[in-house]
């Protein structure tokens, strides 16, 4: 591709990113589902004005590196005391639950559309991480009840990167034609084992170059050492056999709390670097729904319309809440009630990582890669319009939202 074709494609995609933008307050619809029919609209299937496949050389940077930004921003909001306070619960969602819901979803995908039991699950494994471009906005500035609120936020940026590392195990096993269960299985345990240390690593060597303290010999450059680590740690981790989006999570993670490691940031430093981290999170999002729209096969969707309706059925209905039950159930110390229960049960939106999945996978050559596509095109659409939409509705009908300033003191003085 010619330098002249990679400027005019750029300058196409961010145009109708700013025109889905524009299109969706206007409209007070989800932006994702403007952004996904742009996309289709200005891709091969109809006006072809932009071909950006799944495995071209820009797709594979945003799907790659550009996810563990977005996973990076997600792990340097959360705090870590508010999450102790649901630590149980949390971690039975973002591991074992997330492994439930790939199984379930991934046994009606074998029944519906008679793949054969790894791809089957692969494509369970791509649609249960749920989507933290979606969950963080709409409830960070929402008044639902901080403890629900930050677990929505916090499974969704933790089960992101374990659904790579599921996902991308699951995809070695069909690349190599290996037929024994076990070694995904072994494979995952490494690969999360691998991520794990290495982004404790990383995200220790960040919060130190950057923090005010002695060894803060970035502090002033505290962006651009944020993106040198997230690259390295990306490409250390490739190498090594983990996964750069597990890694980047939990790199942000350590620095966003680095005060647990007595360390401090200077304000303007700090904002510097979250303004950043936002501001590529976001142009990533952007880009990843748009190549998305583009390259969905229209085709493959209509032959296979109700398998995949029963496959995102399956996730919504049966996946989801059989997940929430049986890992809230051993949290004691969490005080799940039942209507904090029912909300998590309806709220499991698919974004950006089922996404920049499908783009890895078809970049890796794994098999089936327009089917997959198709579902979560789907998926991602269903979801925003039957889950995102109503979450705040849901949330009042519940009892669970935080009263509004003022009325607490109204109602006293009454």
């Amino acid at each position: 591709m010619e330098t002249e074709d990679v400027l005019l494609t750029l300058s196409l995609l961010l145009s109708a990113a700013l025109a889905a933008r524009f299109l969706a307050s206007l409209l007070r619809i989800p932006e994702l589902i403007v952004l996904l029919g742009l996309g289709a609209l200005i891709g091969p299937s109809v006006l072809d004005v932009v071909d950006v496949p799944f495995s071209s050389l820009g797709a594979q940077l945003i799907f790659t590196l550009g996810v563990s930004l977005i996973l990076f921003y997600g792990g340097l909001n959360l705090s870590l005391p508010v999450l102790r306070k649901v630590w149980m619960g949390l971690t039975m969602l973002a591991l074992p639950g997330l492994i439930l819901t790939a199984a379930v979803t991934g046994a009606v995908a074998h029944v519906v559309f008679d793949l054969d039991w790894t791809a089957a699950l692969l494509m369970g494994a791509i649609l249960a991480p749920t989507d933290p471009a979606i969950l963080i906005p709409l409830f960070i500035r929402s008044r639902l009840r901080p403890k629900l609120a930050q677990t929505v936020i916090a499974e969704s940026a933790f089960n992101d990167p374990t659904g790579a590392v599921l996902a991308l195990a699951l995809a070695g096993v069909l690349i190599s034609g290996e037929s024994s269960i076990a070694t995904p299985v072994e494979e995952f345990i490494v690969d999360l084992g691998i991520s794990t240390v290495l982004g404790i690593v990383a995200g220790v060597l960040l919060a130190a170059t950057v923090s005010s303290h002695r060894a803060g010999i970035w502090r002033e450059s505290s962006a651009a050492a944020m993106l040198m680590v997230v690259t390295i740690s990306y490409f250390s981790l490739d190498s090594a056999g983990g996964s750069g989006y597990l890694g980047a999570f939990l790199a942000g993670l350590i620095v966003g709390n680095m005060e647990q490691l007595g360390l401090a940031m200077h304000a303007d430093h700090e904002r510097d670097m979250k303004d950043f981290a936002a501001n590529l999170s976001d142009l990533v999002t952007l880009i990843v729904f748009l190549v998305l729209g583009a390259n969905i096969p229209f085709a493959v969707l209509g032959d296979n319309l109700l398998p995949a309706l029963a496959v995102i059925a399956a996730l919504l209905l049966l996946a989801r809440p059989l997940t929430v039950l049986a890992c809230t159930l051993p949290d004691r110390g969490g005080g799940w009630t039942r209507e904090e229960k029912l909300f998590l049960c309806w709220t499991r939106e698919t974004g950006v990582v089922p996404a920049a999945l499908v783009g890895v996978l078809a970049g890796l050559g794994v098999p089936n890669t327009d089917l997959y596509a198709s579902v979560v095109a789907l998926a991602v659409i269903l979801t925003l319009i039957l889950q995102a939409l109503p979450a705040g509705w849901l949330a009042g009908r519940l009892g669970l939202m935080e009263p509004a300033p003022g009325v607490a003191s109204d109602a006293a003085g009454a």
